[in-house]
């Protein structure tokens, strides 16, 4: 009786210990959707025109302003260094999905290039997501659509890489694992040094973009 009470209350404190460690386990950023062969938002030939037509160009710069409302002029942040701007929309899962991997990036290449945010949300919202996901660089508030159509950035998941001094050196309409390898091997020129290293294990295999932030004119 005493044994038949000894093992019931082991296998009671296994089942415990099994749900209390499947708790703690952090849940995987990625939305599994996305992943599969076919992505949420496939990235068009006529976004990977638009995108491919910026290069050479000169970044246009605006004064948006910080999750504590303090104004910053966008070109400040390709001043001095190379800059990667990631359209990111507010409450948008394709946003949620890819943070980890460009916070990840920008960790990589601190003090080497600067990463910003430009979100369609007020200084609050930005501020929120910026705490919620531990952003490692700023978040600036665009509260219209004049930043998002000056870069031809229709949707979220827009990623564009800038050389110092302003000029456009890509700009990328969605995310993919070939897309962020090609962003680690720019960045690795542009700022010499060593690359990442990442492997950018989990990010979709095809092109995916993101949200609208915007309908083009037409559409």
């Amino acid at each position: 009786m005493v044994k038949r009470s000894l093992g019931l209350g082991i296998a009671i404190l296994l089942l415990v210990a099994a749900v209390w460690m499947q708790l703690q386990t952090p849940k995987p950023v990625s939305n599994s959707v996305n992943l599969l062969d076919e992505p949420r938002h496939p990235v068009s030939e006529a976004m990977a025109r638009a995108s491919e037509a910026l290069a050479s160009g000169t970044a246009p710069s605006a004064t948006l302003r910080d999750g504590t409302g303090r104004p910053m002029e966008l070109a400040s942040f390709w001043e001095s260094s190379p800059a990667v701007i990631v359209f990111t929309k507010d409450r948008c899962p394709c946003s949620m999905e890819s943070q980890t991997y460009f916070s990840q990036l920008a960790k990589s290449f601190q003090s080497r290039a600067r990463f910003v945010a430009v979100m369609d949300a007020e200084p609050a919202a930005v501020s929120k997501y910026a705490d919620d996901f531990r952003l490692p660089y700023p978040a600036l508030s665009a509260k219209d659509d004049s930043v998002f159509q000056a870069f031809d950035a229709e949707r979220s998941v827009y990623v564009t890489l800038v050389e110092k001094g302003g000029r456009i050196a890509k700009q990328w309409p969605g995310y993919s694992r070939s897309m962020l390898r090609e962003l680690d091997q720019r960045l690795t020129v542009l700022c010499g040094g060593r690359s990442s290293g990442l492997d950018f294990e989990g990010a979709p295999e095809k092109a995916s973009s993101g949200c609208k932030l915007f309908r083009p004119v037409g559409e």
